[in-house]
């Protein structure tokens, strides 16, 4: 036997799956009423057909019933595997009953598509299962949240393990998969031709709930990802590229805007930088939905908050009940060399204000991380936070910005004026300051010479 099944997922899951695990019981439970009651020979299997998509007749509610059926048992074990994992990545973005209807309206969209041409052209036969709503899930996951992970399992014969992958990547792999199967075979109606219009109903929805904004995939959907998307309005609109082209000015300048100024660099007092930086403690008082200690096979969600408060209404970092355990996944994603997970754990800090309470030695392997896949841009907010701080490592920093700014950005003012703030006195020149202002002055030369 061989078996190659998700089972949990890194997405961000900010609704308990409430809907998919009602969706699997569901179907578990039909399965013992109908196919197994015709395996123990308890009931005729006449008696439950009506409830399977027939390709000789036309009723609409076999375009619903037949999602809930499974022919035997390894057939309902494959489907409630990948029903529970894209379903957590789905209904964990849209919430319990959106998803619900979405479920819904995708089975009966995928039943009228197959039944009504195969009545049409006088087939016999039938179908069930709900590998094909299944997969309309697979491809809105692809496409919402392409860049995060999925644990899985496999097992050959009497070995079993696990292994991490991409949801694109397994996506995409298991839709080559029913390519070819489906190439092979004539492409005749066949499981993997039910697959395949699973897909057909799933993308254009996926596609259409990130161009209305009906999903908040928070920058990481395959649109935000892919620049050459947004030029198409099929996939873009006007309001949302103007969003975004809003952003994207917003970061030009990136140091200034670490600073919540246009004008001033990075070389700013440092005194100053931090008073501004962190904002006067207030008590904090949790909201009710962010509870700690929830069940580990949820440890991915997180509670979704509007963050509408001034810099100066803002807690202290530490007091915020998310603040430890953000740090923890972020401290996680580090060692573990995963910078697109690490890079959302902290966009969340940024998002909740709270980044600024992060450890100057985590800021520096993270940002050392991200270097590290060539990350380079979005290393500079990290980067900068250390040098707000003033820290033993802030002459560092901002080194390293300038030198990003200068061989990235190709910003030579920007560069400049951040190379000309490092500043080290005479009575703290260590040996590691020194190299510090050998670099500084070797990238200045560099940038005088280039003018």
């Amino acid at each position: 036997m061989i078996l190659i099944a998700p089972y949990t997922t890194d997405a961000p899951v900010y609704h308990l799956p409430i809907v998919t695990g009602g969706l699997v019981a569901t179907n578990i439970v039909i399965f013992c009423l109908t196919t197994l009651q015709v395996a123990l020979g308890n009931v005729e299997v006449e008696s439950i057909e009506w409830l399977i998509l027939q390709f000789d007749t036309i009723n609409p509610l076999q375009w619903i019933s037949c999602a809930f059926m499974h022919a035997d048992l390894m057939h309902l074990l494959g489907n409630m595997l990948f029903l529970w994992a894209f379903g957590l990545v789905v209904e964990g973005k849209i919430g319990n009953l959106p998803f619900l209807a979405l479920y819904l309206l995708m089975a009966l969209v995928g039943g009228i598509i197959v039944q009504l041409p195969m009545f049409i052209l006088g087939s016999e036969g039938g179908a069930l299962g709900a590998s094909g709503v299944i997969f309309s899930l697979l491809v809105i996951a692809m496409l919402w949240a392409p860049e995060n992970e999925m644990d899985c399992f496999w097992v050959v014969g009497f070995r079993m393990g696990t292994f991490e992958v991409r949801i694109i990547s397994l996506a995409s792999a298991f839709l080559m998969m029913q390519l070819a199967f489906l190439a092979l075979g004539g492409f005749s109606m066949s499981s993997e031709m039910l697959h395949l219009i699973g897909v057909a109903v799933g993308l254009p929805i996926g596609l259409l709930m990130l161009r209305q904004d009906w999903v908040d995939c928070e920058g990481w959907d395959v649109v935000s990802r892919n620049a050459w998307l947004q030029q198409y309005n099929l996939f873009c609109s006007d309001k949302q590229r103007i969003a975004k082209s809003r952003r994207t000015s917003e970061h030009d300048d990136p140091i200034a805007a670490a600073l919540g100024t246009r004008s001033t660099p990075v070389v700013m007092n440092t005194a100053v930088a931090s008073r501004r930086a962190v904002p006067k403690p207030e008590t904090a008082k949790p909201k009710p939905e962010q509870k700690t200690g929830v069940n580990p096979l949820f440890s991915k969600l997180r509670p979704r908050t509007k963050e509408t408060a001034t810099a100066a209404e803002q807690p202290n970092a530490q007091d915020h009940p998310e603040f430890n355990r953000l740090v923890h996944l972020l401290r996680q994603a580090i060692d573990s060399s995963s910078a697109i997970i690490a890079q959302q754990h902290f966009q969340r800090l940024e998002q909740l204000k709270l980044s600024s309470g992060l450890s100057d030695t985590l800021l520096a392997a993270y940002a050392k991380l991200l270097a590290s896949k060539k990350m380079y841009i979005e290393a500079i907010r990290p980067l900068t936070l250390v040098a707000i701080h003033g820290g033993v490592q802030s002459n560092q920093a901002r080194l390293r910005i300038g030198q990003i700014q200068w061989t990235v950005q190709k910003n030579q003012q920007a560069a400049e004026t951040t190379l000309r703030g490092i500043v080290i006195p005479q009575d703290a020149m260590s040996e590691a300051n020194q190299k510090v202002i050998t670099m500084r002055d070797q990238l200045l030369k560099q940038i005088a010479m280039s003018k």
